[in-house]
This record gives structure tokens, sequence and C-alpha cells, in this order.
């Protein structure tokens, strides 16, 4: 299925925008939406965590998850590991300003996925799955200059020193971090509203107003709209 969220390639929006669009969830890189059968991939250059890159015209796109290795089978991983066999539709944001979401178009993947080693969201260095994706058809949306690579000769020359950088970056985003609660507001079908704890190992870990502490399988919770990120 090819949806259709009538917004012109390099348009500017919201997070409220998009969300309202796709009627995807309002956090996380990778927003899955049964309701338009898509995929929203955001590449968050802000954040310093997730390392992506342009290399030759190709978004090298880092999956879905914060600490630890990373499980291909897992989520959106999965979701996207499957590109072209499940009738999910995908599509890309990228976000070079902080709150301005730049719409990239439809995705394919063009390429196989891989690991690579990058630092969690704790510090610890873990595997983390890529995959090579590009716009359909290519465009000239401007594109971060210090993750832009002419190839892969190029990255191998530069690519240690700008990821060295956005682990810089990083860590002092991280040392910002209470370390607490996630503090994210979700609404559950049964349980209702409450604050998300932690998002871990395939789980979240949510403590609601009236049901109390629980923890859900995530992908469950997501595949079946579950939760909703408010």
């Amino acid at each position: 299925m090819i949806f259709n969220p009538g917004l012109e390639i390099g348009k500017e929006i919201s997070n409220a925008v998009l969300v309202s669009i796709f009627k995807c969830g309002n956090m996380g890189g990778m927003r899955r939406s049964h309701t338009t059968g898509t995929l929203v991939l955001i590449s968050d250059y802000t954040k310093g965590l997730y390392h992506d890159k342009w290399i030759g015209g190709v978004l090298h796109y880092t999956g879905m998850g914060k600490n630890g290795n990373q499980d291909i089978h897992w989520a959106q991983n999965d979701t996207l590991a499957k590109w072209g066999s499940n009738d999910v539709d995908v599509h890309l944001f990228e976000v070079m300003e902080e709150g301005k979401y730049t719409y990239c178009g439809r995705i394919e993947m063009v390429g196989k996925p891989y690991t690579e080693t990058q630092p969690g969201e704790d510090g610890k260095n873990r595997l983390v799955w890529m995959f090579p994706i590009r716009p359909i058809p290519m465009n000239d949306v401007k594109k971060p200059a210090m993750f832009v690579f002419k190839d892969m000769d190029d990255y191998k020359a530069r690519g240690k020193n700008v990821d060295a950088e956005y682990n810089k970056t990083h860590i002092k985003k991280s040392k910002k971090s209470t370390g607490k609660s996630d503090n994210r507001r979700v609404k559950h079908k049964t349980f209702g509203e409450g604050t998300v704890i932690d998002i871990k190992d395939g789980f979240i870990i949510v403590n609601f107003e009236k049901a109390g502490r629980k923890q859900l399988n995530y992908k469950i919770c997501m595949d079946k709209g579950l939760i909703e990120f408010l």
C-alpha cells in the first residue's frame, strides 16, 4: 500500500503535524502506524546518539534500541528489515534543527542490513543494526554536511573522526539526563494513562495512574495498537 501524506519533498513540519498526518506515535525514530500502513523513520542529527550517515547517496540508518546489542527481529527493526515483503510503506524525515522535521519522501532498501559498533545511551559500546536506504526517487533535500560522505573510501578516511565528534555530543547530552524516569506519557487501552519509566530488553515499563506499575511487551503493544504516546 502506498500512502500519500500530501507533503512536498523538503517540506518542514512540526512533530505534532507529523503525528496527525501519519497517525503514529509522537516519540522515537521509528514509528509504525497500522492506521496508515506506514513506518516513519526519523534521522535526528540533534540527539547525539544514533550514528546515521549518508554515503554515496545512501543513508545508513541506525536501528531501534538505545542500550545493549540491538535485535533485528525486535519491534520496528523487524518491520524495516522486511521491507518489500510486508506491504509497509516507509517514509523518511530528517531533523537538522530541533523541532523541524524535513520530509525526504518514501524510501527503498538498497542493501542488506549489517552491524557496526556504536555507543549506547549508557556510553557502553554495543552492536547496532544499520539499514542502507535511499529516497524514491532521489531528491536534493539538504543534508547535514558533517554526515555526508562522497563514497565508502571517503567514509573510511573521515568517518572515525566524525563518529568521535558525535560521541562527544552524546556524552554531553547524557550527562544532562537525570537517569530516572523516561517521563513520556502513554495511554493503554486497558490500563489508561501512565508515565513511562523505561523501555529496555523488549519491554516498556509504565507506572499507570490507576493500575500501578506494569511491564508490557513493547512489540505486542505497538503492533496491536494497545498503547499510544501522548
